[in-house]
């Protein structure tokens, strides 16, 4: 005997008969695909769907998920849910596609810098300065900053990061800058930062249309391809000293000001392939200096002296590089409770390392087998429907 059919009409009144925390609660639990068909119901779902607390609470219970493209192939950046999930026969089962995006409407040639909040910064330089974009890749919104006004002839003393304040809950984008005197010798970090003549920091909080300066922090050389690692309401960068040590500087996203604490003790090298990373809620350092790829956690936030091994992977021969001047950093993406362990290989490969068979293997989610070699940009990265045009102040485009 077939079940009666539900009338849609029916389900619809008994949605309009729950207190709106309980209906919020229900529409924030459906994967991003689906809400977004909610939105097309009636108009009263979608002005729901629109709403503060709405937007709050779905981004409050929203796990991150998996942005990856190729600064080179614009057209195919994408974005998936992960499934973790114990007894899935093989690793591409945790991935679900939520869409894929082009970001040649707003940013041709630019290169993927960070996410916070279900929203993305770009930046696509020209010359020697460097324009800069936010935008929401699920309400295909993008804003293009004002100049801040920095020109630079040494990436190495620029950085850029993009970030959320943990209490007021402001998005901001940083910029840190160390002028330097080209017509001296840099070839070593001594140099380099010995050569400095004026450091800056400008902070820009979206909405507010301007950019403004603050105290910056000591000279460091910061990793070209480093976005930040964001935890606890502070990004954090591993940075080079003038005496060639490494530390790890942390910038407070809602104090605004800087301090810095130590890394793991490593093993002396020639070469430093560290990476700095968030897994969980715990900040993380990999190590990919040698024949092993090892992943430290920072037990308790803040305590340096709380690091410990998290994980030790073996690399198969193809991942081992004996030379000096390798510049391959790991850095790991996700932990699934089956303990397979999805990474980025630089900016050229994405792999993961398998539980079961102890390898690694290397993983083609966006056809990359047709890359030059470099330009990959993998992250995560948490969906949300906060448009743009809650921004006041800002010039809001579609793409």
């Amino acid at each position: 005997m077939k079940e009666p059919r539900r009338n849609p009409v029916s389900n619809l009144q008994f949605f309009r008969n729950l207190p709106l925390e309980i209906t919020i609660d229900i529409l924030s639990r459906l994967p991003i695909r689906r809400i977004a068909i909610c939105k097309c119901v009636c108009k009263s779902w979608r002005e729901l769907l629109r709403s503060r607390e709405f937007l709050d609470f779905h981004l409050s219970k929203s796990v991150p998920g998996l942005l990856i493209g190729h600064d080179w192939d614009p057209e195919n950046y994408r974005i998936f849910e992960f499934v973790d999930e114990l007894g899935l026969e093989t690793h591409d089962l945790h991935y679900n596609a939520v869409t894929k995006f082009n970001s040649l409407g707003f940013a041709d040639s630019s290169e993927l810098k960070g996410s916070a909040s279900g929203l993305l910064f770009f930046i696509r330089k020209i010359s020697n300065c460097d324009s800069l974009y936010i935008c929401n890749p699920i309400t295909r919104e993008y804003i293009e900053l004002p100049s801040d006004g920095i020109f630079y002839s040494d990436s190495r003393m620029v950085t850029s990061v993009f970030g959320v304040s943990k209490i007021t809950r402001r998005h901001k984008l940083i910029r840190v800058f160390h002028e330097i005197d080209n017509r001296r010798e840099c070839d070593t970090a001594a140099h380099l930062l010995s050569n400095v003549t004026k450091s800056i920091c400008l902070v820009y909080v979206l909405g507010t249309g301007l950019w403004r300066s603050i105290a910056p922090p000591a000279p460091f050389i910061y990793g070209s391809r480093s976005i930040g690692a964001s935890v606890n309401g502070n990004i954090h960068w591993i940075v080079e000293n003038a005496d060639g040590s490494h530390c790890i500087s942390c910038f407070n996203i809602e104090t605004e000001t800087f301090s810095t604490f130590a890394p793991p003790i490593f093993p002396v090298s020639k070469k430093f392939l560290v990476g700095l990373v968030v897994l969980g809620d715990c900040l993380c350092v990999c190590d990919n200096t040698f024949d092993e790829i090892v992943i430290w956690s920072m037990k308790v936030y803040g305590d340096d002296k709380s690091w410990r091994k998290e994980f030790v992977v073996k690399k198969d021969g193809g991942y081992v590089c004996d030379c000096d001047d390798c510049r391959q950093v790991v850095f790991p993406i996700k932990v699934f409770k089956d303990g397979d362990i999805l990474m980025a290989w630089d900016e050229i490969d994405m792999i993961y390392y398998s539980n079961k068979t102890k390898s690694i293997t290397s993983f083609d989610m966006v056809r990359l087998d047709d890359d030059d070699g470099e330009g990959l940009s993998a992250m995560l990265h948490t969906s949300s429907f906060l448009s743009l045009g809650s921004f006041p102040k800002e010039s809001v485009s579609s793409f």
